[in-house]
């Protein structure tokens, strides 16, 4: 049934159209708009609102990862050949099909705003945040290249975390023991899984005399959680630990926090990933590529905001 849908879909984007619109909707997760959410809110408005967002970001993330290096579920196309994915899609698809990383990530940073201000924001918001997640995840079925399964159940396990994730936050407190203890069995259960990805086996299953999906690729893929998980807890707990910044400042001072944010961000993706990618190898790329961002946002750019603010009042 599955196939057929996405059959079905396909002769749609092949009689009528539609490529070009649901291509920019399924790049919607990765985009500069959607990065901007967490980051600005935690820079400048609600520090809590943005590390609850980056926190069902990242660390679902790492379940997104376990889940499909456990189940290691081949992409549609390898199930029926009559599946023709889009080409651009196809190009930066992963290994494995499920669950959908671009639903998860969809609905952890739209979702987990929505949730986050549910009881404030106006009912319109709420649908349009909605609106955008299953428009993201309608997308990846209309390009071929995820199930339906693939991404409602990044959905469920998303809408799930966020439940987990405001019971945590709230227990966690200003207790600074419990953000030490959060710490560390946060990053002890995300080393314990890069572990598990690392070392298991992965099926080495053979298609037109090739490999369906690499298991040296597929192992990669542990160091893209490792630098999500990482990112996350070692960034939370370090700002907290070191920088503590307020958000109470004037709007001049929230604007030099975006400017200077979204600069080493800029620099980050338009020089220091190229340059990665030629000097390292694919794992360590894999890993600086999550973190190297994340990490940013929650530690190194607040560290540098914070220094340059209590220059200029000097």
């Amino acid at each position: 049934m599955d196939l057929e849908y996405l059959i079905f879909l396909q002769g749609i984007r092949n009689d009528w159209g539609g490529e070009g619109i649901f291509t920019l909707i399924s790049s919607l997760p990765k985009s500069a708009l959607t990065a901007a959410i967490p980051a600005v809110l935690f820079w400048c408005f609600h520090k809590q609102a943005g590390i609850f967002i980056l926190f069902n970001a990242e660390v679902g993330r790492v379940i997104n990862e376990l889940i499909k290096g456990t189940f290691c579920v081949y992409r549609p196309w390898i199930k029926d050949a009559a599946l023709i994915p889009s080409a651009e899609a196809l190009e930066k698809a992963s290994n494995f099909s499920f669950p959908s990383g671009h639903a998860q990530f969809a609905t952890a940073i739209y979702g987990g705003f929505a949730f986050f201000y549910r009881k404030v924001l106006p009912l319109i918001f709420l649908i349009i945040c909605a609106g955008i997640v299953l428009s993201v995840a309608f997308s990846r079925n209309f390009l071929g290249v995820h199930t339906p399964q693939d991404v409602l159940v990044s959905i469920i396990y998303s809408i799930g975390l966020f439940f987990a994730a405001e019971k945590l936050f709230n227990w966690i407190g200003k207790d600074e023991e419990r953000k030490l203890l959060v710490f560390a069995v946060g990053t002890a259960i995300t080393l314990i899984i890069f572990a598990f990805l690392y070392f298991k086996p992965y099926p080495e299953d053979i298609l037109n005399g090739k490999v369906i999906v690499d298991p040296l690729k597929a192992r990669a893929d542990a160091f893209d959680a490792l630098g999500f998980g990482l990112s996350f807890f070692l960034g939370w707990f370090l700002e907290q630990k070191f920088i503590n910044f307020k958000i109470r400042v004037s709007n001049k001072d929230r604007l030099w926090r975006v400017i200077i944010g979204f600069a080493i961000l800029g620099v980050i993706a338009v020089i220091i990933y190229p340059l990665l990618k030629i000097f390292l190898s694919l794992e360590a790329y894999k890993f600086f590529k999550a973190f190297l961002p994340f990490f940013s946002i929650l530690f190194i750019i607040p560290l540098i905001f914070t220094k340059v603010e209590k220059r200029f009042k000097r």
